[in-house]
Order: C-alpha cells, then structure tokens, then sequence
C-alpha cells in the first residue's frame, strides 16, 4: 500500500492471512473495493456475510480515513486447534521534534520504560531504529456483555523525513498467539519504507523481509 499524509509516504507488506481495508479512495470506487474486501474475508460465506462485512467495514473506513490513518488492515487465522484467531493492524503518522532518528528512538524507549506494565525493546530495521512496545488493556463489562482482554503491539519507527514517527499498532484478543503476531509485526516493519510525499511516485519495490524475531515470548 501507499498513502501520503502531510508531508510523508509510507509503503509496507503485510503477510498471506492480512486484509486491507480501502482507505483513501474516491466514493466512485470505494463500495467496489470494499465488496471484493469482503469476499476476501469470506470466500466460502453466505451474501449476507458479505453484505454485513462490506457495511460494518464502509463506516470504519470512513472514520479511519478521517483519522489519517496510513493504512489498517485486519488479520484472520485458524488455530491448530481450529479456534479463530483475529487481529487488526493500524499505521500512522505522527508529528516529534526533528531529531536524528537515534535519538528519538531513544527518547521514546526511555518515556515508554516508565510504564511498568510495558515491556519495551530497541530494535533495529533496515529503515533504521525503533522501538517495539507490549501492553494489555481490559474493557468494561456490560449487563450482556464480559470484559474483554486486548494485547497491543506497537511498533515506533523514527522516519528518515525529520520531524515523523511512524507507529504500527497491532491489537489482538488472542494472547496465545502473541509470539506469532509479534514476528509479523517486526516482519511488516523491515518491510516498511518510508520517503517524503513528493517522492512517493518515485518509490522501489520494499526490501525483502530480513529473519523475524519474536522479541516477545
């Protein structure tokens, strides 16, 4: 994918199971791509699978688009077990000081390694160094509804256009496959390209995917 907010362009790989939401497009073709997104999520369902999954993901487009969000993308898998595993992933871009990027990598570890319910690591991408963070939250329980545990990896990545931070979120119930959604997010990050907006025509093909360590479990 490619998107261009303000200033920079990111382009990244998401692995075979991860499913693009159409974010960006004109209305003219926006209800075309997100009925070919929902017969990629159920190539095996019902219509009315289709038609419920294109609905739900047109209003979250929309807010995720008035948002500037770079990319999302949501992941389907089954578990050896045959349970089904879910996550979601999203990419943005947020504005630091022009710093070297070294630096803010490690002003954001530092800040990061106050909260002592994080784990925090420094790892190194071929687009230069970042920060991979781990934390837990709980919702609220309802009168019908249970609370609901949710494990957030998150993925700063200081950008060589000064003055961004590009950060890939992924958040996933499934705390069991927390090693496996931890390797694809350092695998998405050493794909991740990142050039100044101007220069997003003129992008190569990503790197090819170094080894994927899961810094994590």
């Amino acid at each position: 994918m490619s998107a261009s907010p303000q200033s920079v362009s990111v382009t990244l790989d998401t692995p075979e199971g991860f499913h693009e939401l159409p974010l960006h497009l004109p209305p003219d073709v926006l209800d075309v791509a997100l009925w070919e997104l929902a017969e990629e999520i159920w190539p095996g369902g019902t219509e009315f699978q289709r038609e419920t999954t294109a609905v739900v993901y047109s209003d979250l487009t929309a807010a995720l688009t008035a948002d500037d969000v770079l990319h999302a993308s949501v992941a389907f898998y089954e578990t050896e077990d045959g349970a089904a595993s879910t996550a979601h992933l999203l990419v943005r871009a947020e504005a630091v000081d022009p710093e070297a990027p070294e630096i803010v990598a490690a002003s954001f570890q530092e800040a990061l390694s106050f909260d002592e319910h994080r784990s925090v690591s420094q790892v190194d991408l071929p687009c230069g160094p970042a920060v991979l963070s781990l934390h837990a939250t709980e919702t609220d329980g309802e009168a019908i509804l249970p609370a609901l545990e949710f494990a957030h990896l998150e993925l700063y990545v200081p950008s060589p256009v000064q003055g961004w931070l590009v950060v890939l979120a992924l958040t996933t119930p499934c705390f069991a496959d927390l090693p496996r959604y931890t390797g694809m997010l350092r695998q998405i990050g050493e794909s991740l390209v990142v050039r100044p907006a101007e220069q997003a025509d003129d992008l190569p093909g990503t790197p090819a995917a170094g080894d994927v360590r899961a810094v994590f479990g």
